[in-house]
Formats: C-alpha cells, sequence, structure tokens
C-alpha cells in the first residue's frame, strides 16, 4: 500500500474520531475511499418543503363517470376550411432538370432539411428547393381559385412554409350555419367555430348556388371533392380538429399564483433551495413517492406493477443529456410554473395557432409557446395538458428538492403550440410537425421568419383525430422521419379500434397505449394492431395501492379545483401538481426513455426506435389485454363464438430497467 493511500487512511479515521459519531464511519469512508461523489439522497420529508412545492391536486373519481368518459365524441373540422398539396415534387423534378443535377439528389434535400442543404456547395440545394417550393405553391395556389370558380364559390387561399396551401370559405355568405356559430361566439366569449364532419356524406351531383351560399358544410364538401376530382394536388381534406382527450373539470377564477401558508402568510412559488445533483439515483423531489410510474417493474417494495423502469436507469447515473431534443406538440409549456421557470430545459417554442380565437392569447403565430390555455366554453377550466406533458419528458427540475421528477433529468424539450381553445387544427399540427424537424419555418402575419435552431430528435404527439391518417400529416411526418426524428403518438383514449384515429393510424410513427399501475391495459386505451407499446397512463378511478389518491400520472399542471395538500389533507386555494390520465400521459414516457436511450447509445432515427424495442420491452404474455367480450364492445372475440375478447396492445409495456448495463446498475 502506497504512502498516499495510507495517509488518506489517516484523514478518515481523524474525521471520525473528531465526529465522535459511528453512524458516520460509512459515509465517510465512501465519500474520502470511493473516489466518487455520494449519491443524491432520495425525496426529502413533504412537511420540510414549502406548500407550493407540494400541494396537488386530484381524488378517485367515481365509476359513473366511466360511460361518459368513453361515449363517442362527433368529428369536428374548422368550417370552410381545407388544405390541399402543392406538387413540390413535380416541380423539383422540373427544377433539377434545369440546372443539370440528379433528380434523386434534389428529391433528397426535401426530405432531409437545411442541414442537407448547407452541406450542398454554396447555396445551390437550397436555391433549387426554394423555387420548388415557391413555384408549386403558385401553382397550386392558382388552380384551387380556377377550381372553386367554377364551383361557384370564393375563398382566401393562403400559401404555408412546406408546399401546404390553405383555402378559407368561411367569408361565402352568413349561413344558418354560420349565424348559429356567431352567436356562440358571442355567448362563449369568442369560441372558435367548428361544424361536425362525416366523411361518408358526398356533395349532390347537382347542387344550386344558393344551396352553397347558405351551407357553409355543403360548400366545404363540395369543394373537397371538386378539387380531388381535378388531379391537380397531393391532396385536399378538410381542417380536422383535434383534441388532446383531456377531460376539463369546471372552471374556477384562478388566484394569483400565491400560496397561503399555514399561520396566514403569503409566499410565491419557491424556487429551489439546494444545488441540483446531476448524477442520478433517487430523486429528492417532495412527490416522487406518489410517481408510481417512475418506479422499478415489479411487485417488490419499493416497485410498482406498472413501473417503467426509470428508477433503476437514473441509480446507473443515465440521466440523460441536453444535446438531445424533444419537440412537444401540444397547448404549450406554461415557463411560469415553479418546477419549469428554474429546470433551464426548455429551449425557445413557437406558437403555430393561426387563429387568435382558437389561439385565446389575441395573436397568430409567433414565437410565443406560454401555455395560454384550451378551455372550451366559460363552464370549464384550462386544462394545462401541454404543461403536463412536458413535465413528464423531463422539462419540470429533477432532484431540485420541489414538486415531482421528470423522466430524463438532462434533456431539451421544445414547445410547439398547436392546441388551443377547443381542441387544434390540422393545417397547425402539420406546420409544427415540418417545424419542430427544421423543414420548414413559422412566418408570422407581418411575413416575418421563425426558424427553428433546435431540430427535434424526438416529436411527441399527445393528440388525436377521429380520422383516416390525414395525407397532410403523413407527408410531414415522412418528411420528418427520413430527417432521422422518431415521432410518438398516442394512441386515444376511447377503448376503441386505433385504426380508427390519426396520428396513430398513420405510418412512421411509434404508437402508445396506456397501462396501470397494476400493469394491465388501461381501461380507456385504445388498442389494436397499431399499438406498438405499453406504458404508464394511469388510471384516476382506481386506487390499486389504497393510499387514498388515484392511480393517475402525476406531473406538473397548475390548477384551482380540487387542491389539497398532502401533508394533512386540508384543501388550498391553488396548486401547480396534477394527477391526469391517458394514452396522452403514456406517449410523453416513451418519449423520455427514448431520450435516455438516445444519450446513453447516441443513435438516432431508425436505430434509436429499434434500440427502444430491443432493450426496453417487457414483452406481454399470449393473453394479455383479453376481457369479457361485454365489457367492451369494440374488443374482438379470441375465437369464433367465445364469451373472451382479445384486445392486441402492441409487443409489450416500457421497462427501461431491462437496457440498464450490468456493469452499471445499481447495487442491491
Amino acid at each position: 500500500m502506497s504512502h498516499r493511500r495510507w495517509s488518506l487512511i489517516a484523514l478518515v479515521l481523524a474525521s471520525i474520531l473528531a465526529l465522535g459519531a459511528c453512524d458516520q464511519i460509512g459515509n465517510v469512508w465512501e465519500r474520502v475511499t470511493g473516489g466518487e461523489e455520494a449519491a443524491a439522497p432520495g425525496p426529502i420529508a413533504l412537511e420540510d418543503v414549502p406548500l407550493a412545492a407540494r400541494a396537488l391536486a386530484g381524488a378517485v373519481r367515481p365509476q359513473d363517470q366511466v360511460a361518459a368518459l368513453l361515449a363517442p365524441e362527433p368529428v369536428m373540422i374548422a368550417p370552410g376550411q381545407i388544405l390541399i398539396g402543392a406538387q413540390v415534387e413535380r416541380e423539383l423534378a422540373e427544377a433539377a432538370s434545369d440546372m443539370g443535377l440528379a433528380n434523386n439528389l434534389v428529391r433528397s434535400l426535401r426530405a432531409q432539411g437545411n442541414e442537407a442543404l448547407e452541406q450542398l456547395p454554396e447555396t445551390t440545394g437550397k436555391e433549387v428547393l426554394e423555387r420548388a417550393e415557391a413555384e408549386a405553391s403558385t401553382t397550386a395556389r392558382t388552380a384551387a381559385r380556377d377550381v372553386l370558380r367554377r364551383l361557384g364559390v370564393d375563398g382566401e387561399v393562403q400559401v404555408r412554409p412546406g408546399g401546404v396551401v390553405t383555402v378559407n370559405l368561411a367569408t361565402i355568405g352568413a349561413s344558418p350555419t354560420s349565424l348559429r356559430y356567431a352567436q356562440q361566439t358571442s355567448a362563449e366569449g369568442a369560441m372558435p367555430a367548428a361544424i361536425e364532419w362525416n366523411e361518408a356524406d358526398r356533395c349532390p351531383r347537382i347542387v344550386l348556388q344558393g344551396q352553397l351560399e347558405n351551407d357553409i358544410s355543403l360548400a366545404t364538401r363540395c369543394a373537397i371533392q371538386r378539387l380531388q376530382a381535378s388531379g391537380q394536388f397531393e391532396y385536399a381534406e378538410p381542417n380536422y380538429i383535434a383534441d388532446a382527450g383531456f377531460t376539463r373539470p369546471p372552471r374556477r377564477d384562478a388566484p394569483p399564483p400565491t400560496q397561503q401558508q399555514p399561520g396566514g402568510t403569503t409566499t410565491t412559488p419557491q424556487q429551489p433551495q439546494t444545488p441540483m445533483t446531476r448524477i442520478g439515483g433517487l430523486p429528492n423531489d417532495p412527490l416522487y413517492a406518489l410517481q408510481w410510474h417512475y418506479r422499478a417493474r415489479g411487485t417488490g417494495e419499493g416497485q410498482s406493477a406498472g413501473g417503467a423502469g426509470f428508477l433503476p436507469f437514473w441509480e446507473a447515473s443515465q440521466i440523460g443529456s441536453r444535446t438531445i431534443r424533444v419537440a412537444v406538440l401540444d397547448t404549450g409549456v406554461d415557463l411560469t410554473h415553479p418546477d419549469i421557470a428554474a429546470s433551464g430545459n426548455v429551449a425557445p417554442g413557437v406558437d403555430m395557432i393561426a387563429n387568435p380565437e382558437r389561439g385565446g392569447d389575441n395573436d397568430g403565430v409567433d414565437g410565443d409557446a406560454q401555455d395560454a390555455g384550451d378551455r372550451c366554453g366559460t363552464a370549464t377550466e384550462n386544462s394545462y395538458h401541454g404543461t403536463h406533458v412536458a413535465g413528464t419528458i423531463g422539462a419540470a427540475a429533477t432532484n431540485d428538492s420541489v414538486g415531482v421528477a421528470g423522466g430524463a433529468w438532462d434533456v431539451t424539450v421544445i414547445p410547439v403550440r398547436v392546441l388551443g381553445r377547443c381542441g387544434g387544427e390540422l393545417a397547425d399540427i402539420v406546420s409544427g410537425i415540418r417545424w419542430a424537424a427544421g423543414l420548414a419555418p413559422a412566418v408570422n402575419a407581418a411575413g416575418q421568419q421563425i426558424v427553428n435552431r433546435n431540430p427535434a430528435d424526438i416529436i411527441n404527439m399527445s393528440l388525436t383525430i377521429q380520422a383516416p391518417c390525414p395525407a397532410s400529416m403523413q407527408a410531414a411526418i415522412d418528411a420528418a422521419v427520413a430527417r432521422n426524428v422518431v415521432v410518438v403518438v398516442a394512441a386515444g383514449n376511447k377503448a376503441n379500434q386505433t385504426r380508427l384515429y390519426a396520428p396513430a393510424n398513420c405510418n412512421n410513427v411509434v404508437v402508445v397505449g396506456a397501462s396501470d399501475a397494476r400493469g394491465g391495459l388501461s381501461f380507456y386505451s385504445n388498442f389494436g394492431p397499431e399499438v406498438d407499446i405499453l406504458a404508464p397512463g394511469g388510471d384516476v378511478f382506481a386506487d390499486a395501492d389504497g393510499d387514498g389518491r388515484p392511480d393517475g400520472v402525476l406531473s406538473t399542471r397548475a390548477t384551482t379545483a380540487g387542491c389539497y395538500d398532502p401533508v394533512n389533507q386540508q384543501s388550498t386555494e391553488r396548486c401547480y401538481y396534477s394527477f391526469l390520465q391517458g394514452t396522452s400521459m403514456a406517449t410523453p414516457h416513451v418519449s423520455a426513455a427514448l431520450a435516455l436511450l438516445a444519450s446513453q447509445s447516441g443513435l438516432r432515427g431508425r436505430q434509436l426506435e429499434a434500440a427502444l424495442f430491443e432493450r426496453a420491452l417487457a414483452r406481454h404474455s399470449a393473453d394479455f389485454g383479453q376481457i369479457e367480450c361485454a365489457r367492451s364492445r369494440h374488443a374482438t372475440p379470441i375465437s369464433t363464438g367465445s364469451v373472451t375478447c382479445a384486445r392486441p396492445s402492441g409487443r409489450g409495456s416500457l421497462d427501461l430497467g431491462l437496457a440498464v448495463p450490468a456493469s452499471t446498475a445499481a447495487s442491491p
């Protein structure tokens, strides 16, 4: 043994004797002779943190609400609004021929985006792409106006980046439908208009001008069919309205973001009181104990049958990297949230909502991705759905002695606001996908471009449209995937066939269903062969562990409804954490897992997606998800005449613990 080693031991013994406490021996010896920083301490006692860092919302909901939750809802579209696809590929081929470039080279530019363009000599590639998109969009705009003129209607035709052209017929007349929605707008406070859409409805072979002028729904249907029949566009489809699948509680007026402490003193939400330790381990976030969904998968102490295995990953010092970028297409992110404001994990985003009424923030497209709310009517509360989703991915600061933990301690979350009042429009979602992947800039009302300086590695879409995969959405997804982006989407929450819901029925996406705290398929989760993987989505109608709290997913969401202090169970006026359920909550677990795996392995794109299924999947048994047919009207009997039905739910459930290298796994 070297003299240096003996000297070190002598110092240790001196420290032990000076402390005069035997229980310090292990800690001091580990710190001095182990050569490594001590592991982070576990969650601190709830009573030792300010009220704002621990108060939460959520109670076990009564079973009689389940039927309403699963009831079918109508498919809605923005009245008179149509998306058409410019034939950019045709223009690219012509531009390539004119400039003497190979067709396959130029075609690849559109899919690979700005990074590939910048690698070409000077600005040749970028010029070709911009020229093709501009010419194709101009041609599409002219052709659309011609089709509408021949139909006998007029409308506003605008070009969006990436070859998407929008048509707005909403000004063709004051129809009874239009008047009804105008009255609703006045009563509900600038509610965005919407009409019910049935894909099977057809435009009459003979339609009168007066009919078109007095029925915006008929005009929309006839215009789409004429545009499709012209053959001059890649696609023509309605501007569907997507939903986040959130059941909004009754609205209560929210007080300022302050908390009333015991004794009557008022304080603002607390920032971290201690430096954050970044080496991994059990996080010290006070509400982590209620986040069963991050625990090791199992039935032992400290485990959960429905856990996704994040804790074993953290204990192996696998906590992610800010070089990994996850775009969250949702309602935005509340950047003032006390668990997010100081995290440093959120990059500048964008608000893609073009309609100010839907945006609810009195403006259109801009660089402010603040979660401004999405309530639908005066009687409902804002969901802050995107803030909850982003918190699970990693927007919430982890190991900061405040609130909850996020899935990836270190990650870059990019908020892309596409859902607003009463949902989000397909046109905005498509533009959001392209912006997130770095394929096209956003353009504000002044014509200024907002370029994404942090193109995403992963895109999270916790939203659904009950419709076949829109061609505009599929084109945007394909372009993003061609640029090595993994697109993660929710299966939907209607206990129905996933094939009926976009984007889960699109190609080139990772489809996530929801599991509960018992490790089974959540009762509301959509199912079918389209589902790739299950992840914790929770069940707020159950309390499997008997702790008096719902088995939902706990994350960042401010509310004034049902808030209480978990220390004494007394109600509070406001809280910043909520239990929610849904495939919307399951999807960010997979996005966070992909971010951690990307940091660990350096993989991206298809290889990263493959690593998820090869290394972090707890495979299901052959009878997983089976149910009595009488309890699931959309499930399929396992055999003719059987009373047992199957609900296919992917190859297995997320378990990050399986991806921990044996050499770095925490010691028992």
